[in-house]
């Protein structure tokens, strides 16, 4: 029986891993999650929140092992026999098809770290078992490899500069390459980027760094590859749905959710010890329904899933969407992007790739797999801070600086050394009305328009927006923008089983109605300046732009 090692953790006190995932997590491609922020940079706000994205795939790998076991223990004999019957044939089909030198019979797959998740099974099925909690595991793991330096921020920057070059009718070379390289990973911005990119840096971890580790069996190695893509990928095939374990680790309630939640609840303070989030393992249930196998949960859970998604929202409603983190966020965006559009606008020929933006984008051409490991192992943020500090003192030391580089001057001086020169001209609903000047009359017209703003709303938002801010943006007036919409995080159509049935789970509960009300409450949108105060005409241009957009 192999030994497991522990890493130790606020959340759960410690979280073991197999001599297996030992080889994942010294990977070039998992280690760089160390130095990527779950939260980009709310940590210059809240400064206790500092989660790397590290440590939250590895709890997001331990709660999935909860959800699984938990959710076939509670399910009944017939519907956890016709998983596992399934998942034995799919085992066995590709190392058929694949023709991998694989003996189920004499496996040794027998860790101390999947048997501390598992319980007593029909013998036939312990295998199949454990290789599908182990395939579970590394989808957990692995499900965030691709974020880039600052996660959500960065991607959100770069998905800008492709719109904007999707507008442009004369492009140079280097934009034609952006742009192929952004409609080949996302298939023409269908796909989420962080996504798209993590499904290449799981080919390159499977395929070729783990392929020269010679402590590990290869055979064993690729069919845990087949089922880690499939499971990421929500593959549904003929005889076996892997979508059943997506659902572990992507849906309303699942590991990945429940492991963040917990984390940056504790880090921002809002609870002094962690909460039993894993609870709700412990109401997980595998039911059949409509001739699908999926996870649910038992009735009995309600309490602590509304506790789980009431706590959700409030991290999003009471801190990362307040003005402190928004303004952060808008000037890391806009920082990353001005670095990228000065990269596109010059020749590539004699840079060196590892000193520009590119490299988030240019791992992509390189053939030497060692090369590319190379490549993607320094993309983290403190290359991505040197860069930024880089740019500043190119800036900074100029003889005449023209107001775009002053501009930019400004927000790298906000995001480095926190100068706070860029401020929010509102922190909340009641003084968006006052700064307005909007009526009673008027506020109560706005009464539940604002919280979630629609993918169409957003747009004429954005444009109204950007066309304020590109108005006045002049002489010593620097201005930044950032729009509000906030998710409840769950759907109308979440299942609970009551033993009998499914339920859904508005029948039973007034949560979506409760966050919706209160997400009403938002302002609609941040504007961050240096100007001390709004011109009235500034006021009345907002103004306008509001009854445009929402009434």
């Amino acid at each position: 029986m192999k030994e497991n090692n522990l890493v130790s953790d606020t959340v759960y006190g410690h979280i073991p891993y197999s001599k297996f995932e030992e080889r994942f997590l010294k990977s070039k491609v998992v280690n760089r999650l160390l130095f990527v922020s779950q939260n980009a940079l709310a940590y210059f706000a809240f400064p206790s929140i500092s989660t790397k994205r590290y440590i939250h795939s590895l709890g997001t790998m331990h709660v999935a092992s909860y959800l699984f076991k938990n959710s076939l223990i509670n399910s009944s004999s017939k519907t956890r026999d016709t998983f596992l019957r399934a998942g034995k044939n799919e085992i066995k089909m590709l190392i058929k098809r694949h023709k991998l030198k694989i003996d189920l019979r004499t496996l040794d797959i027998y860790d101390k770290t999947l048997l501390g998740f598992s319980f007593t099974l029909n013998k036939k099925f312990e295998v199949t078992y454990l290789i599908l909690l182990q395939s579970l595991r590394l989808a957990g793991l692995l499900h965030d490899v691709g974020h880039l330096p600052f996660s959500h921020q960065t991607e959100y920057a770069l998905k800008r500069l492709y719109l904007s070059l999707q507008k442009k009718k004369v492009l140079n070379t280097e934009e034609k390459n952006f742009l192929k390289f952004y409609n080949t990973i996302t298939l023409n911005g269908a796909l989420v980027l962080h996504e798209s990119i993590g499904e290449l840096y799981v080919d390159l971890l499977f395929k070729y760094e783990l392929a020269e580790d010679k402590r590990v069996n290869q055979e064993v190695v690729k069919l845990y590859y087949f089922f880690v893509k499939n499971i990421l990928n929500n593959i549904e095939t003929k005889d076996f749905s892997y979508k059943t374990l997506h659902d572990y680790v992507a849906s309303s309630i699942d590991a990945d959710r429940v492991d963040y939640i917990n984390r940056d609840l504790l880090a921002s303070g809002y609870i002094s010890t962690s909460a039993d989030f894993l609870r709700v393992t412990r109401e997980a249930i595998l039911i059949k329904e409509n001739k699908r196998l999926k996870l649910s949960f038992m009735s009995s859970s309600l309490a602590d899933i509304e506790h789980l998604i009431e706590s959700r929202f409030n991290l999003y409603k009471k801190v990362f969407f307040t003005h402190s983190i928004s303004r952060l966020d808008t000037l890391l965006e806009t920082v990353i992007n001005y670095l990228a559009t000065e990269y596109l606008s010059v020749s590539g020929k004699d840079k060196k790739i590892y000193q520009t933006i590119a490299m988030m984008w240019k791992f992509s051409k390189e053939k030497n797999s060692v090369k590319a490991l190379d490549i993607i192992s320094q993309l983290d943020e403190n290359w991505l801070i040197t860069l930024f500090k880089k740019e500043y003192f190119k800036i900074k030391y100029q003889l005449d600086l023209n107001y775009q580089e002053r501009y930019y001057l400004a927000a790298f001086e906000d995001i480095l050394f926190g100068k706070h020169l860029f401020k929010a001209k509102w922190k909340n609903l009641s003084e968006f009305y006052k700064i307005l000047n909007l009526s009673e009359k008027e506020r109560y017209a706005f009464r539940e328009k604002f919280g979630k703003v629609s993918k169409n709303k957003e747009r004429r938002l954005e444009k109204l927006l950007n066309n304020f801010v590109y108005k006045h943006n002049k002489d010593n007036n620097f201005f930044a923008y950032s729009i509000v919409s906030l998710s409840i995080g769950i759907d109308k159509n979440f299942l609970l089983y009551d033993g009998e049935k499914t339920i859904k789970i508005d029948e039973v509960s007034t949560l979506r109605k409760r966050l919706i009300t209160s997400r009403s409450n938002t302002v609609p949108f941040y504007i961050f300046t240096n100007k001390k105060h709004l011109t009235e005409e500034m006021k009345e241009e907002l103004k306008t732009l509001l009854f445009k957009v929402f009434l």
